[in-house]
Formats: structure tokens, sequence, C-alpha cells
């Protein structure tokens, strides 16, 4: 009995030694296969230790959601926030999806809330002026650059975080002069615009959804323009269905991405 005891202790001393063992970091972690083993991992990776691969992961995920692979749908919401907003931003949860947002700053100090949601659901924000007007936006060749500057300050005010994603009103082009484009690149702001128009300012729910399977047709990488409007919100459902069942990974803008826009031609349809 004594002896069967000691030999339990053994065991269990020379286990944690074993476990100490591997614990250690400087123990490399051998994914690679052998010739008598049917694995198609890369055999470099048999030289990683914990710490490299806890660091690339970290890095990876850094990068932001940017595309991964196949078909790409980034759904742009303007003209919020508003009382549709939470309940846009439940629609895109139910779709495992997240939208970007270009907010007008006086719906800002309105909704600052929503504002708040849109962060801390994941989704991302940017900005859709102050003024919402061409005439105001263009008087001087800074006037646009100027209105997102108090754009940015206010969700700043409210949220402590800073975005440099802009969404001029109704497009870059034809509008924008070249000076007032220039000035906002200059200032390191990000102007993006469409490739699928779904008119929802005008159109009804079945309308927006034809809207979208019309003009999103044969592309993979397509950023969709919508509103927050109450026959966006009744048609964003079966929108989101469509653009999944299509095959579209639905993600946000990252603040880390190129942007698309008609200035650099780099939008396609």
């Amino acid at each position: 009995m004594e002896a069967k005891n000691k030999g339990k202790i053994i065991i269990f001393l020379s286990t944690g030694v074993l476990t100490l063992g591997i614990i250690s970091s400087n123990i490399k972690i051998g994914y690679g296969y052998t010739k008598n083993h049917k694995d198609f991992r890369n055999e470099n990776l048999s030289d990683t230790t914990i710490t490299e691969i806890i660091y690339n992961t970290t890095q990876e995920v850094n990068k932001g959601p940017m595309k991964s692979s196949g078909k790409v749908a980034y759904i742009t919401i303007d003209d919020g926030p508003s009382k549709y907003t939470d309940r846009i931003i439940e629609i895109l949860d139910k779709y495992n999806a997240k939208g970007t947002f270009f907010m007008i700053d006086r719906n800002m100090k309105s909704y600052p809330e929503q504002v708040k949601n849109i962060v801390e659901s994941g989704n991302t924000a940017g900005f859709h002026s102050v003024s919402h007007d061409i005439h105001k936006l263009y008087k001087k060749n800074i006037s646009a650059k100027e209105e997102f500057d108090i754009n940015r300050k206010t969700f700043y005010d409210i949220t402590g975080q800073e975005s440099s994603l802009v969404r001029l009103p109704y497009g870059s082009k034809p509008y924008t002069p070249s000076e007032s484009y220039k000035a906002l690149v200059d200032a390191n702001y990000k102007v993006w615009d469409w490739n699928v128009d779904t008119e929802d300012w005008k159109s009804d729910s079945n309308k927006i959804l034809e809207n979208v399977k019309m003009y999103s047709k044969n592309e993979d990488d397509i950023v969709v323009l919508i509103h927050e409007k109450k026959q966006t919100v009744e048609s964003l459902d079966k929108v989101l269905k469509y653009l999944s069942e299509q095959g579209y990974e639905l993600l946000p803008i990252s603040q880390s991405q190129d942007p698309k826009n008609f200035w650099i031609g780099n939008l396609y349809k």
C-alpha cells in the first residue's frame, strides 16, 4: 500500500515538472507535420513560440475589419442619428453585420445616446457636414473642411473618440470644387461615396430592395447608400437577407482603409 502511494507521488511530481516545462516561453510549439502524418500545416510554424503567436494574432486584430475574401458590402447610413438609429443597429446585429453612419452635426447633438450606441455596438462613425447645403459647403475652399472639423469636435465631446471618415452631401462629384476636395485630403479626411444607391429617399420599401438587386448585380465590392428613414428601416431586413444570401460579407468601413470615391475613380458599377 505504501509502495503504491509512493508511486502516485512520483507520477504527480513528474506531471508537474512536465507541465512547467510546457508553460515555459522557451518551449516551441510544434504545429509542423511529420512524414508519417497527413497534416498540411506550414512547417515554419514549428518554430513559433507562444509569445510570437499571441503577438501575431494581436497584429491581425489591429488591422481592422478589412475585406478578407470573396464579396463585401459596406452598408453606409446617412443623415443620422435619428429615432431610427437604434432599430437600424438591431437589424444589422441580426445579420452579424456592422454599418458606417455618416452623421449630421445637429443630429449628433439631438441624439447623443444614439451616437454612443453606434460606437459601443461596434459600428463605424463618420460625418456628413453641418449645413448639408452645397452653397455653404463650397462658399470658400476650406468651408467643407471647417464643417467637418465641427463634426469631429461634436463627436469627440460626446464619445471621447475621433473619426476621419466623411461623406459630402450629394456626393463628392459633380458639386465639390477641386480646391475643396484637396483641402479635405490635406487635412487627412477620407472621403467616401457609393456605387449602390438605394434611392430610399424617394422609394418605398419594395422599390429599395429592387434597387439593391439591380445596382449590385455582378459586383463583388459594393458601398450601399441608405438614409435614416422609415421606409429604409422597413426594407433593411430584406436587403441584408438578400445580400447575405448572395455571399456578401457585411462589413463596416475601417478608419485605416483607403477611401473609395468619385475623385479617385475606384468605385465600379
